[in-house]
Formats: C-alpha cells, structure tokens, sequence
C-alpha cells in the first residue's frame, strides 16, 4: 500500500473502537492491519507506536473495504480521554478547562509526534486547530474526521458544555449525507473550510473541569496492571509505572500522581511507607533505569539530565554517582552496572 515516507508516530491506542467497528461491518481487523505491514499486537497494546502514514493508510484501505465513507468518524466514538492514557487523567485535573487543553498541547508528543495543535483566538471564539503531518499523497480525510471529533469528545467530557457549542471545521468536503453524519455526532459539523478546527466559545476555557469518568479511571487501571497477568500489582509498582510515563513531561510528582490513584498525597506516602518503601526512592530507581537505557544507548550525558528534570548537568553527576556509587561518564565505560544505592 506504498512505502512508509513520514516520520510522524502515534501510539496504537489510537486504533480504539478498530477491531469492534470492523466486526460490526463483518471485516477481519486482522487482514486490515496485515495489508499495511502491522502485527495484531497493536489491537492488544495501547502503547505501541505506529506510523501516523500507516493508520492512515489502514483506515482509507478498510472504509473502502466496508464501503463505509465514515468510518474513520465511527471509530471517534470509541476514543476521549481515555485515548491517551496517564496523559488523559492528568489534564482531567486541571483547575480550568484552559489548563487541561494546556497539558495536552505540551505533552501529546508523547501520545503522537507529528502533530501541530494551536489554540488560536478569533474574537470570542477559539479555533483549536489541528495538523497532522503525513505523506502528503495519502488521503487524510478519515484521520481528520477521527482525530477531530475524538478532540470534540474530550472537549465534552472535560465540560458537558462544549457539547452543543462547539463546531468541528473540516477542510475537506463532506464524504456523506449530513443526516448520516449526525447519526454518529451530535457535533455541529462544517466543511470546506480553510482549517481543520474545533471552534468554542473563549468563555467556556474558564469552566471547570469535569471529574474524571469511571470509564478514564478504569482504562488507567487496566494501564497498570497490563503486565501484571491478572493479579494484582502493589501499590509501589503502580507508582513506578507513573513516574514512568510522567517523569518525560515534568509531572512526576507526589501532587499529580497521589489523585491519579484516588488517595491524598498523605495517605500515597502512608502506604508506600508500609510496603518499605516511599516515593522518593521509586523516583530514583525509575531515573537510574531510564538512565542506564539512555546511557547505554550512548544518548549525550546533558540530554539524559535535562530529560530526567535536572537543569545542572552537576546535580545529575552527583545524583547518578549516589545511585550508582561512580559518575555516569565512568559508568558508561564499565562492562556492567554497579548495585544501586541508596
């Protein structure tokens, strides 16, 4: 289906709703994927990443299958917040709707790379625009209608409000009737306009954010345990695996992630403290491991610091040499890792 010439990735939970729709329309997902080169273990793994050309190329190929011109659009009402893992919850905790769309905006490179997303005022209304850089030969219309709406749909869950004010503008014209649209939307939708957009009152960045739905809560849930082969894990795991995903963007901390298991920051520390444990030591364990792969792979010693949140190559330095008991510059010389201390 042609070779593959944009570096632009998105993780696979962008394939949500994929694998239902095509059994609704009586396709194998399977073969659909299999047609652009992809395992099926994108449909089990939400956080794989793929080529942005590939899902492209994945959804044109299956809407001309099913002989379905809106199937990209159908697949939106399986994706929110949810879509996008810990990122999702966390700019559910915003004290403004503002400020979620702001965390979303400054981390979704780790959701997808590839992406220019500008919140653009145009007197009392805001333009949420939206481009997505692909192979310029692929069709993009079923990506847009997907991605838009899936973006509408966060809207609505951020603040029920957004739902009847805000209008989806597309650049492309409409790919089907607008009763058959509306059978899958209740979003006001606009065609051959001049940027692909959401488009909202300015008022309504000031609203407060709706809690977190069950359904987010729960998908979170399933993010932690996925490698624990159905038992439980133990709260320090679930920590770690946040540190994780959060230390990239800035947010691994005691404040976002205690809210993100449903505890207050003191009852976090409690029950980290009774497993023998306490936040500031997984902190540490998860930046000397994200050390040690970026080290291993022989990424500079300053980009590793500035990644793991130290603005002084020293502090990193000093730090590494507390876990390691050598300097990372000596650490990277060795044949194998000194034991981690504390």
């Amino acid at each position: 289906m042609g070779s593959v010439t944009s570096s632009s990735k998105v993780k696979s939970s962008a394939l949500m709703g994929f694998q239902a729709l095509c059994r609704s329309r009586h396709i194998n997902p399977v073969e659909m994927l299999a047609a652009e080169g992809l395992s099926s273990t994108v449909l089990r793994i939400p956080d794989l990443m793929i080529a942005y050309d590939s899902l492209a190329h994945v959804l044109n190929h299956t809407a001309d299958v099913a002989d379905y011109p809106l199937f990209g659009l159908e697949m939106s009402k399986y994706q929110g917040l949810k879509t996008f893992g810990p990122l999702g919850l966390l700019a559910s905790q915003s004290s403004t709707v503002a400020g979620s769309l702001e965390i979303i905006e400054k981390y979704f490179h780790f959701h997808a790379s590839g992406v220019i997303m500008n919140l653009v005022p145009h007197g009392k209304e805001m333009h949420f625009c939206l481009d997505i850089m692909i192979d310029p030969s692929i069709s993009q219309e079923q990506l847009l209608e997907m991605s838009l709406v899936l973006g509408y749909n966060v809207l609505c869950e951020l603040s029920p409000e957004f739902a009847s004010q805000t209008t989806i503008h597309f650049r492309h014209p409409a790919l089907a009737e607008p009763e058959e649209y509306s059978a899958i939307t209740r979003a006001k939708l606009c065609f051959g306009q001049e940027r692909d957009a959401l488009v909202f009152p300015a008022r309504l960045l000031e609203q407060k954010p709706s809690p977190a739905s069950d359904e987010v809560k729960n998908y979170l849930e399933a993010f932690l345990e996925r490698e624990s082969q159905g038992h439980e894990q133990p709260l320090q795991h679930k920590v770690s695996k946040l540190i994780y995903e959060l230390i990239p963007t800035g947010e691994a901390t005691l404040t976002t992630i205690a809210p993100m298991l449903g505890m207050n920051m003191r009852t976090l520390q409690r029950e980290l403290r009774q497993q023998g444990t306490e936040f500031r030591t997984l902190l540490d364990d998860v930046r000397f491991e994200i050390a040690r792969t970026a080290l291993e792979q022989n990424h500079s010693i300053t980009d590793v610091a500035l990644n793991l949140g130290y603005s002084e190559l020293s502090a990193f330095s000093r730090a590494f040499k507390r876990w390691s008991g050598v300097p990372p510059q000596r650490w990277r010389h060795n044949d194998h890792a000194p034991r981690m201390m504390h």
